[in-house]
């Protein structure tokens, strides 16, 4: 069982998760870290724009491609190692695939219609997917799957400026302020209310430093589902975005913890016409299970044995 839970919390932490970066040679605006009451330019409206400031760094037809990506996965039984590569592209478009010694042992992809994931692991293997359609009705899923939350994991996703965002300075120790809370009330797929946080340093930060230092997922009770802490964040390229180089991920309910590593991650060419073959699960040759109707593809009202057991809530 250990084993099924450390490849479902790459899947958990990688999309319930956002780690926002934006670039950090600009200023956020206000005289951050001159005054120790807010700075009177100082609004969530500014921190919106700053954080697409970022997303828009990738042009259209580009997409994210890091073919060295290394995660480590702890819990209470254990630890595993997993070597990966990962693509995305806003707003949708995810694949990542992870390797354990040399045997593939996770895939994890999206578009803009469905979401799929398959283990090694997880008993039977099967290829698990869910239109977004489905999980907007009430489709229980194996995870809290937040499907804009991948891309936004990597501060490629954008922040809608039309929402309302609640902003708070806090203060450290000695009651000097040293963090931005910005906080978005949203609903979960199961339509329950949550709050995603992101945290910023007050101070201005200068890269390998994080301007964004964690984001945190809570529930509508303000008990943390999910959280992340960015060690450090690199730019890609000279003029692209910024994004997490080493982040660590903790989620107490199931007391898992699992440190993400990208190296040399790239821009390339993905113009509209090769991501429509590029993201999509009919590259994967496993036995496709649909959660929605909980059967395998094109077997009628047959259901995959076992999947009850390992996905009940």
């Amino acid at each position: 069982m250990h084993s099924i839970r450390y490849t479902a919390s790459v899947a958990v932490l990688l999309s319930a998760l956002g780690c926002n970066l934006a670039p950090h040679t600009r200023d956020l605006g206000g005289g951050i870290g001159k005054d120790p009451q807010p700075p009177a330019g100082l609004t969530a409206e500014k921190l919106v724009e700053y954080l697409n400031n970022n997303a828009q760094r990738v042009q259209p037809g580009q997409a994210l491609n890091c073919t060295n990506v290394t995660i480590d996965v702890a819990a209470d039984a254990g630890r595993v190692g997993i070597s990966a590569m990962m693509q995305c592209q806003a707003p949708r478009n995810f694949l990542l695939s992870g390797v354990t010694l040399g045997n593939p042992v996770v895939d994890i992809g999206s578009n803009d219609k469905e979401f799929w994931f398959w283990s090694k692991q997880i008993n039977p293997p099967y290829l698990y997917h869910c239109s977004y359609d489905d999980m907007a009705r009430g489709v229980k899923v194996p995870f809290p799957f937040q499907p804009d939350m991948a891309l936004s994991a990597l501060g490629l996703a954008p922040y809608d400026p039309a929402k309302k965002y609640d902003l708070k300075i806090v203060n450290d120790k000695k009651g000097q302020p040293a963090f931005i809370e910005l906080t978005e009330q949203a609903r979960s797929p199961e339509n329950k209310p949550v709050q995603k946080v992101t945290v910023f340093n007050y101070h201005q930060a200068q890269l390998p430093n994080p301007q964004v230092v964690a984001h945190v997922l809570k529930d509508e009770h303000g008990k943390v589902i999910c959280s992340a802490s960015i060690r450090s964040a690199q730019q890609v390229g000279g003029n692209g975005p910024v994004i997490p180089r080493i982040v660590d991920f903790n989620w107490p309910e199931q007391k898992l913890k699992m440190t993400m590593t990208l190296y040399n991650p790239q821009l390339i060419a993905m113009p509209p016409e090769k991501a429509a073959t590029r993201f999509t699960r009919q590259n994967l040759h496993y036995q496709a299970f649909d959660l929605a109707t909980q059967t395998l593809d094109g077997a009628g009202v047959q259901q995959a044995g076992g999947t009850g057991t390992i996905y009940r809530r």
